[in-house]
């Protein structure tokens, strides 16, 4: 009887220990990694989508910071076809930003300019941003970093505009860790993860991946210069944060 086929390897398990970054070849299968990867990413990006119809009006810019592959942005448009919309995409990696425009395409809607840089070193090229988001972007960097960006955000936002962030966060409390770790573990399980793939996952992510509390998270967003933070979405690590430039709006 034949031996059934080994299962295609995962692309976590081609790094080594502390080892992942965005390469080119995470970015030719970064939509179904992330997809599977991520619990309720398709759900957070409703919600994102959602909320555009409050916070991006017609002629609005949205900043994008970290957009990967550009599926938010493409969302984002493609719920409102009759809006004409403007997007500052920043990604550090140049293969990511070539996928969104091929991904971008399908937006004629939408006016997009494409910003290969480091967003904590390099400055934000956009100004008076309608929403600026940063989806699961935040959590790979240093806190100092994520105050930097943050605040450079706020700088370049609209005193209208608001701000989105999505994170994986660290429960302070041991034990509600320990659940979050094996319900996101199951999570990945039931949707076509293997063991060994999660696990080679979080060896590359040593080091790598920073969470840190929520009240971490909401209190960088308030030294920044954000105001009203509010807890949108909660699923024990994965939460989703929204805040806005001003109390008033002027």
């Amino acid at each position: 009887m034949p031996t059934p086929a080994d299962p295609t390897p995962d692309i976590a398990e081609r790094f080594t220990t502390g080892g992942w970054a965005f390469t080119p070849e995470v970015a030719d299968v970064f939509p179904e990694h992330v997809r599977a990867s991520v619990p309720y990413y398709d759900d957070i990006q409703d919600l994102v989508a959602e909320a555009s119809d409050w916070l991006l009006p017609d002629d609005g810019l949205v900043a994008d910071l970290g957009a990967s592959t550009g599926t938010t942005v493409h969302r984002i448009a493609q719920r409102h076809p009759t809006r004409r919309l403007r997007a500052s995409l920043y990604d550090r990696e140049p293969t990511m930003l070539d996928r969104a425009a091929q991904t971008l395409t399908e937006a004629p809607n939408l006016d997009v300019d494409y910003i290969p840089a480091d967003i904590r070193r390099a400055p934000l090229n956009h100004g008076d941003a309608d929403l600026t988001l940063a989806l699961f972007t935040l959590q790979f960097l240093p806190v100092a970093d994520r105050f930097h960006v943050l605040y450079e955000a706020h700088q370049a936002s609209a005193p209208s505009g608001a701000l989105l962030v999505a994170e994986k966060v660290r429960p302070p409390d041991s034990r509600w860790a320990e659940i979050a770790a094996d319900a996101s573990h199951d999570w990945k399980a039931r949707h076509g993860i293997t063991d060994t793939a999660i696990r080679a996952k979080a060896r590359a992510l040593r080091g790598v991946l920073q969470p840190h509390p929520e009240t971490t998270l909401t209190t960088v967003i308030t030294q920044a210069g954000w105001c009203a933070p509010e807890v949108l979405f909660r699923w024990h690590s994965w939460c989703v944060i929204g805040a806005f430039a001003t109390p008033t709006g002027l």
